[in-house]
């Protein structure tokens, strides 16, 4: 956090109290608001806290300067110069908040709380980018992933997608070649004599392999010996074992799951001699199978430094990759069994048809074998080539070059659909050229991957509803979308989310599916030792049930013999049911577990968001109160005001003496003085307020009935023309009008001189002033409108005037220019006063 202030005393002891009162917060002082800007330039800053009065530059110049280099940083007025001038210009400016340092002994707390929020929020913010990033990116790399054409490249793939997805730099993937595991792939940070082989079994990656299981390593000591190396930073005095480690496989199991679990005391005292250190340099690991065929590891030298999230989208890669290498090892099978097709044909569980050359390019059907036949309910007995084509191949999919396969002699691969006995279906398409003495075959060799292409259909939809519950509204609309999601993408039979009430302590049914409903009936809430629903949302783990009959539960399930139960963080539970046993394979598992995972985001994006709605609601009724109580205190000083006015009067008809009565006349101009300042303050707390409904209003109509209020002594309005309008509230843009207008004519004559009456002009007219007066125009520009006389211009700056309670006459308010800013500002138009050959005022109502 950087804290500006010119005063060095100031700024050092407003970062003592924010590191006080803000844990894991740390803070950087500058006196000059050029160093500010260096820092936030050149360093990390994830709030800024400034002063508003700075010698050269002002506080809310600093947050232009600042937020034209990182538009979302938060920014904190903290300024000993308070004024309902400074709020409002902080707030138009759009500071994260605005304080005033005052003398109370609570504001550094205030001070601290606003810090701790403007945090929370940024990092929530960027958590949100972060996971959806995340998640986006993950679905990206198994759609990749599912085409790569080797086991290198997919074990490459998933180092380059932990480096850029899971920001992993120190990691490597392990490939299993028999009992050994052999690294394949490393980060560009790990060298070579970082790595080296293992035994299955051996070492965490052996371990990791042989059992399937993802490990988590929290805290590896350089030294057993060394009581110092083993001690739990986050709890000075206590120890945690872990057994000296390497990357790829060199640490010992530590914990399993829970990143934070503690060792298991029972641990076998074998896992130090399994540990084979390769570097010596880490203290922390994460270890995750890639199927049966490798492992993904990596490390880190600060402790606890993998949390739940990492090894969960960790878990996502390693799957993806697990299906690839599936399919390519499915894939290489093939293959390898080119040149012994034709003795295994019939037998061969995939469909396959031969075909042969026949006259000119066609080709003839030479055999089908059992497989396709069942498949596609054609056979070579019973039809021709052209006839199984025809019928088989949809309209418009692109033709295979049967005579480049035989030219080149190379076999080719292909993704395509086809007709079969069931409808349409997804395959990858091998054709094989042989070659025989007097002749060259080709066999077509089709591998069912509607499986798969039904996964990479329903992460996509998966993708599509979690935008649609982040563009949702509240908690229980969320869970109604994921409820639905469960059955309608997933597939999965009956469905439901519950929700935590902190209050009741217990899950209540937020959404439970019409499906759920049928086979369960109306179920209540669920406390702690309510069964399996409870225990998933304790430790934060699915659960998985095959078959409820065969065990005994704390509650009814009805007519469901399976159930998996997916946590959503602190949230609540997603339970999901079948009637058919042991329904929930590992891949309805995967995919519950990413919906899980969206849904928990959205959940958490829904909640920040009530936070942040309940605090504008009552930031609303603060303004109202201030507003009413702006309203009493007029009341209650108009009061004494007018009860003076009263005496003033009789004063004035008891005493004869002139110098009295010149004194009385002064009190009576304070009096006046002070009315004015009554009733400019009150248009002031008014006209500032956001206008909500607008309406085109014509421009010259506007000016002329502003012009009529006014008393314009000896000056001339030339009005825009009659087509000119304006998107404004009619009332407050007159009010803006007739304060210009006074502005012109009390400030805008050389001699200020007041006279009877005023004329109106239509047109733009140049000269058409009155001999001794001023003429004011109103006019259109490209994107508004502008005000402007020829008069004198501005005694003081033009920015200045503008500001509250300035005035170049001594018997002005110094509001009423004051006032049209606030007007503009409520209408979110830039406004301007310029100094060209008299007041010009410029309002740019277009975005």
């Amino acid at each position: 956090m950087l804290l500006v202030d010119d005063e060095p005393g100031a700024a050092d002891l407003a970062a003592t109290h924010v590191e006080r009162l803000v844990d894991g917060v740390e803070t950087v002082t500058r006196t000059a608001p050029a160093d500010a800007l260096a820092v936030v330039r050149d360093q990390r800053v994830d709030c800024v806290v400034s002063d508003y009065n700075m010698p050269g530059t002002d506080g809310l110049e600093l947050l232009e300067a600042v937020r034209s280099i990182d538009p979302g940083l938060p920014f904190v007025l903290f300024t000993g110069r308070g004024s309902e001038e400074i709020a409002s210009e902080a707030i138009s400016a759009g500071v994260t908040d605005y304080l005033q340092k005052g003398g109370g002994r609570d504001r550094y707390e205030m001070l601290a709380n606003s810090v701790e929020n403007a945090l929370d929020r940024r990092r929530a913010e960027r958590d949100l980018r972060g996971v959806n990033a995340k998640v986006t990116a993950i679905h990206e790399f198994a759609t990749e992933v599912s085409g790569a054409e080797s086991a290198t490249d997919v074990f490459e793939r998933v180092v380059d997608a932990a480096e850029e997805i899971l920001s992993f730099d120190r990691c490597v993937t392990a490939r299993r070649r028999g009992d050994r595991l052999v690294p394949e792939a490393r980060s560009a940070n790990v060298g070579e004599e970082e790595v080296r082989t293992f035994d299955l079994g051996e070492g965490v990656v052996g371990t990791t392999v042989a059992e399937e299981r993802t490990i988590v390593v929290d805290n590896l000591s350089v030294d057993p010996a060394d009581p110092d190396e083993l001690e739990d930073p986050t709890d000075p005095g206590v120890s945690r074992r872990g057994p000296a480690a390497g990357t790829a496989g060199g640490a010992a199991p530590a914990s399993e799951g829970d990143a934070n679990a503690p060792p298991d005391a029972n641990a076998p005292t074998e896992a130090e001699e399994l540990a084979d250190p390769v570097a010596d340099d880490i203290r922390s690991a994460i270890s995750v199978p890639i199927g049966p065929y490798g492992a993904f590891q990596a490390v880190s030298d600060g402790y606890a430094s993998f949390d739940g999230g990492d090894v969960e989208f960790a878990e996502l890669l390693a799957a993806h990759a697990a299906d690839a290498l599936e399919q390519i090892e499915t894939e290489n099978a093939l293959r390898s069994e080119r040149d012994r097709l034709s003795a295994l044909f019939e037998d061969l569980p995939l469909p396959v048809v031969r075909t042969a050359s026949a006259e000119g390019d066609e080709r003839r059907l030479d055999a089908t074998n059992e497989a396709f036949e069942e498949t596609f309910g054609f056979s070579d007995a019973a039809h021709g080539y052209r006839e199984i084509h025809d019928a088989i191949v949809p309209e418009g999919d692109e033709r295979i070059d049967g005579g480049g396969v035989l030219d080149d002699g190379e076999p080719i691969r292909r993704e395509v659909r086809r007709r079969t006995a069931d409808g349409l279906r997804d395959f990858i398409l091998n054709v094989i050229p042989v070659s025989r003495s007097d002749e060259t075959i080709v066999y077509n060799v089709y591998a069912d991957i509607g499986e798969q292409k039904r996964v990479e259909r329903t992460l996509r939809r998966l993708h599509e509803t979690t935008r649609e519950m982040f563009r949702g509204g509240d908690r229980e609309e969320i869970a109604a979308l994921a409820a639905r999601a469960a059955i309608d993408i997933l597939e999965f039979p009956a469905s439901g989310v519950r929700l935590y009430d902190p209050d009741a302590n217990a899950l209540s049914p937020t959404a439970i599916s019409e499906e759920a409903t049928a086979a369960l009936g109306e179920r209540p809430p669920y406390g702690p030792g309510d069964g399996r629903l409870w225990e998933a949302f304790e430790t934060g783990e699915p659960i998985v049930v095959d078959d409820l009959d065969a065990v005994e539960t704390a509650i009814g399930y009805g007519m469901h013999r399976s159930l998996l139960v997916v946590p959503l963080g602190d949230h609540g539970v997603m339970p999901l049911g079948s009637r058919e046993p042991g329904f929930f394979d590992d891949t309805a598992v995967q995919l519950a577990r990413v919906l899980g995972a969206n849904v928990t985001v959205a959940l958490d994006h829904a909640q920040r968001t009530a936070q942040l709605r309940d605090r504008d609601a009552e930031l609303n009724r603060e303004i109202d109160r201030l507003e009413k109580f702006a309203g009493l205190v007029s009341h209650d000083l108009r009061n004494p005001l007018n009860v003076a006015a009263g005496r003033l009067e009789l004063a004035r008809a008891n005493v004869d003496d002139a110098d009295a009565l010149d004194e009385l006349d002064r009190i009576g101009d304070a009096h006046d003085r002070m009315e004015e300042l009554i009733d400019d303050l009150l248009a002031l707390a008014r006209q500032g307020r956001t206008v909500d409904e607008l309406e085109s209003v014509p421009l010259a109509d506007a000016a002329a009935q502003a012009w009529r209020t006014v008393d314009t002594v000896d000056a001339t309005l030339a009005r825009p023309d009659e087509s000119l309008a304006v998107e404004a509230d009619p009332e407050r843009l007159r009010t803006l009008l007739e304060n210009l207008f006074i502005n012109s004519v009390e400030h805008g004559s050389p001699d200020g001189r007041a006279a009877p009456d005023g004329s109106v002009e239509g047109g733009d007219a140049d000269s058409a002033s009155a001999p001794d007066g001023v003429t004011v125009r109103v006019g259109a520009l490209p994107d508004g409108f502008y005000v402007a006389d020829g008069g004198v211009g501005f005694g003081i700056g033009p920015a200045e005037a503008t500001e509250y309670g300035a005035s170049s006459d001594p018997e002005g308010t110094g509001f009423g220019l004051a006032i049209v800013r606030e007007i503009a500002a409520a209408h979110g138009w830039a406004f301007d006063a310029v100094d060209d050959d008299g007041a010009r005022f410029e309002f740019r109502t277009d975005g």
